[in-house]
């Protein structure tokens, strides 16, 4: 156990109640540092501003930067100035870089104590302490035999914590069509007079439609689970809704916080018993069957099997403390590998998922961090394991974390490295606006390991996975042939583009990793086959 289990570390008293995207070498240029009074409009997540007309992470980094400067938030503002020093060092640009290195330091003293700078260390790590693991995009082959609402291709999003609809598109910059809502047994604490969430359903057909994932929670335990007139007015309800429903049937069951664990023959007979009656009466309900990641040795017994799972869900978080003390030793990677090995024969959701980037306890907080873990689970995940099809953040607000006296906070809109992250990276091809049977993505692409992809040949779009101690990363990943850099990027997660056909089929590809000083962290080399052969 490493991790926080799931969103109990900050509702544990709900259930008692009643919850290309990097950039390569081309650049816009913004070669001076600025000033508070020389800031721009925020981008507030368009796509095309973001990346600048030629692709370059300049003008998003100036932005960012100059926001932070008008907040007062000098870590923030440090460490884009840092990045742009990088850049220009990287291009051999030193009069630039210099200035910018300047321009960071001010902005570290101008912090004070109040930035946790072991996330900037540039110690270079021992070689075996590091992950590069290139990937290179394939044509997207479609799902074999599509579930209900399964896309053919990319990734639904989905979100917790607004329940204006209308308001998701204007605060993160994409619209979400998943929203996320829970219904206690019997009790719906949206609206007293109706068991089923109608409010979200509301503003989500106000917000111009999209679907709802409930957390459906037996909190009375399992033996009140019967085919009776509750179940199956729910389920009338459900239809009548007109949208899809994801319905997340007694979720985390694997996870001794629910009263609905350490029955697994039992959780089977009851998940089988609301499948057939959803199916019977509301066909726009997908079901859900929907574990915690953590303990994973003892979620199998509770498979109801395929013929009653229309998708699998895991709750995945992401937290810099377990037990009071800190550990950096996994991310969310390390924790989905063996569940998606087990379960990728359907197509599974992150049914719930965030990062905490303060700890309540200590006050501590771990903002760079928590960047980085949200470039693994929106910029990572998704390209590693093509039978993810959604994603849902748990974005509860720091106010509602307070009043729950929760440990972590996981708002988004708190931490401004995260949030610039989550939107620059949810603005991408690769995410869905619209649930439908076989949706399909701007980006309809499938990573492969680079190593074992077969016949390599023209134009094709990489990314790179980069794991270092403390989840560290680097300011820049190149890869060169020799001694040729054939590409750089400056943002997770890390896509480049080749032209293999220009290559020496005969050489290896070497992929490094560098610090703000532009120094090597790590490198490591790779054989690719030009034929299938």
């Amino acid at each position: 156990m490493r991790r926080a289990y799931g969103r109990m570390a900050v509702v544990a008293g709900l259930l008692a109640a009643g919850c290309l995207i990097g950039w390569s070498m081309s650049e816009r240029e913004n070669d001076r540092p600025g000033k508070a009074d020389e800031a721009k409009p925020t981008v507030g997540g368009d796509e095309k501003r973001e990346a600048g007309p030629d692709g370059g992470p300049l003008a998003w980094w100036d932005d960012r930067l100059q926001a932070a400067i008008r907040d007062g938030n000098w870590p923030v503002a440090a460490d884009y100035a840092a990045r742009k020093a990088a850049y220009f060092r990287s291009e051999s640009r030193e009069k630039e870089a210099a200035e910018w290195y300047a321009a960071a330091a001010d902005y570290w003293e101008r912090a004070g104590e109040t930035a946790d700078r072991r996330f900037y260390d540039e110690t270079p790590p021992p070689p075996d302490a590091v992950t590069i693991k290139p990937y290179v995009g394939l044509p997207a082959a479609g799902p074999r035999a599509p579930a209900k609402f399964e896309p053919s291709s990319g990734v639904y999003l989905g979100m917790f914590g607004i329940f204006d609809w209308p308001s998701v598109e204007k605060t993160f910059g994409r619209y979400h069509p998943i929203g996320l809502t829970y219904a206690g047994w019997r009790k719906d604490e949206n609206d007293t007079r109706n068991y089923f969430p109608t409010r979200l359903v509301n503003s989500i057909k106000a917000a111009g439609g999209g679907a709802i994932q409930i957390g459906w929670e037996p909190q009375y335990g399992l033996d009140r689970v019967q085919d009776d007139d509750y179940v199956r007015s729910f389920a009338r309800q459900a239809k009548e809704a007109g949208i899809p429903i994801f319905l997340r049937y007694a979720s985390e069951m694997n996870g001794a916080w629910v009263p609905w664990y350490d029955e697994p023959a039992k959780y089977v007979e009851k998940f089988r018993l609301v499948a057939r009656i959803m199916k019977e009466e509301a066909p726009n309900v997908a079901m859900v069957w929907s574990p915690n990641f953590w303990p994973n040795d003892n979620i199998d017994p509770y498979y109801p099997g395929d013929e009653y799972v229309d998708w699998v869900g895991f709750s995945l978080y992401s937290t810099p403390f377990f037990a009071g003390t800190e550990d950096f030793s996994k991310n969310q990677i390390d924790y989905f590998v063996p569940l998606y090995e087990k379960y990728a024969h359907k197509p599974i959701m992150i049914a719930e998922g965030a990062v905490s980037h303060l700890y309540r306890k200590t006050n501590a907080s771990y903002a760079k961090w928590a960047e980085g873990q949200i470039g693994n689970m929106y910029g990572f995940l998704p390209r590693m394991f093509p039978q993810v099809k959604a994603i849902t953040y748990f974005n509860m607000s720091k106010a509602r974390t307070e009043s729950l006296n929760g440990d972590h906070v996981y708002d988004m809109k708190e931490n401004p490295l995260m949030f610039d992250m989550y939107r620059r990276l949810t603005g991408g091809g690769a995410f869905l606006t619209k649930v439908e049977q076989g949706a399909s993505a701007r980006e309809a692409v499938r990573y492969e390991p680079l190593e074992s992809a077969p016949g390599l040949e023209g134009k094709k779009k990489l990314f790179v996975y980069v794991k270092m101690p403390m989840d560290i990363q680097p300011y820049s990943v190149a890869v060169f042939q020799g001694e040729r850099r054939l590409a750089v990027s400056y943002e997770m997660p890390w896509e480049i583009g080749l032209d293999f056909s220009a290559l020496d089929p005969g050489a290896t590809l070497t992929f490094v990793a560098y610090d703000g000083k532009h120094e090597e962290m790590a490198r490591k080399s790779f054989v690719w086959k030009r034929t299938s052969n």
